[in-house]
């Protein structure tokens, strides 16, 4: 919900236009005069962070100042996204965010007070798909019709890293295409839940690559689907799940850079130059690789139309499975 209407904003820019256009002209041309926040919504040590901080640094040579990577964690995220959407729109503020935050948050939890609206794309990152797992025991299901009928013939439970984490709505998402209903079993993250999947716990889960890539290729989890549009080049025998016949919107994490809502185009064209030099960087995209994230190589209205298409997805599953936080 924005603080001004529409005509007050315009009237107060036209005011101070009419006072000093040459500094509003220099600094839309300037731009960056000096040090860019990267606001990061995780705590320091996670995954995000560590992305984050690492493209901060291979960006800030490209745009020709210091990326100053702050953690600002808390309530799911809320914390960090609305200090952004309050920030001033000159592109010296900016967000490290991705679907869960931005378009899942907003909807379980009113006080969130923010919405993909607020902000604009000022450079897509990263794709990260998951995974159908298993553990890797003679027992386990070998393939996703097989998993369909044990979970169709006989009580089963399966993991998550929390109520309304993506991994959760994953597997809901997982559950529907192919008509069915198994026990949900929330953990305090995927490493909790991955382990008592691989200790044979739960039945199954639906997790990210980045989180399981290791204990697949150690042998101690089996993935039966990957859940993009397309096969994973790390796992090129396991099927998506449209070729197993469960047909839907992928299943994954869009992730990117966004700016407050009115950010100078001249602005965010800049950091988006910044980050596609960062990105053709070897030892950016081999740490990429390593992340099981593929870059997305797509301009910033493009990337602002896949979160929309997603966004009616994702906010109609939290709505039908009743997530609320109170």
């Amino acid at each position: 919900m924005h603080l001004f209407s529409r005509r007050r904003v315009l009237a107060v820019l036209s005011s101070f236009l009419l006072v000093s256009p040459l500094p509003v002209l220099a600094q839309a041309d300037d731009f960056p005069v000096k040090p860019v926040t990267l606001v990061i919504p995780q705590a320091p040590g996670s995954g995000s962070d560590v992305v984050g901080r690492m493209l901060a640094n291979f960006m800030a040579p490209a745009l020709g100042q210091t990326i100053i990577a702050e953690n600002r964690p808390g309530a799911g995220g809320i914390i960090a996204h609305q200090s952004v959407k309050r920030a001033p729109a000159d592109g010296y503020t900016i967000l490290f965010t991705s679907t869960a935050q931005l378009l899942v948050v907003p909807t379980m939890n009113s006080s969130a007070n923010y919405t993909l609206d607020d902000f604009v794309p000022v450079a897509p990152i990263l794709w990260a798909p998951f995974a159908v797992l298993v553990a890797e025991t003679p027992d386990a299901p070998k393939d996703i019709p097989e998993l369909i009928e044990r979970i169709r013939s006989q009580p089963t439970a399966y993991a998550s890293a929390g109520m309304g984490t993506m991994t959760h709505l994953g597997t809901e998402s997982f559950l529907r295409r192919a008509g069915l209903e198994s026990t949900h079993v929330p953990y305090q993250g995927s490493g909790a839940a991955l382990t008592d999947l691989m200790s044979g716990q739960v039945l199954f889960a639906t997790d990210s690559l980045t989180a399981a890539i290791r204990h697949i290729q150690s042998g101690k989890l089996r993935a039966l689907a990957v859940t993009g549009e397309q096969r994973e080049a790390s796992l090129p025998d396991v099927p998506t799940l449209a070729e197993v016949g469960l047909e839907g919107p992928p299943i994954g994490v869009l992730g990117g850079l966004f700016a407050p809502k009115g950010v100078p185009e001249e602005a965010a064209q800049k950091i988006k130059r910044a980050v596609e030099e960062a990105l053709q960087d070897p030892k950016l995209q081999e740490q990429f690789k390593v992340t099981e994230s593929t870059v997305l190589s797509v301009s910033n209205e493009a990337f602002l139309e896949q979160l929309q298409q997603q966004a009616p997805f994702w906010q109609g599953l939290v709505a039908d499975l009743g997530l609320e936080v109170k």
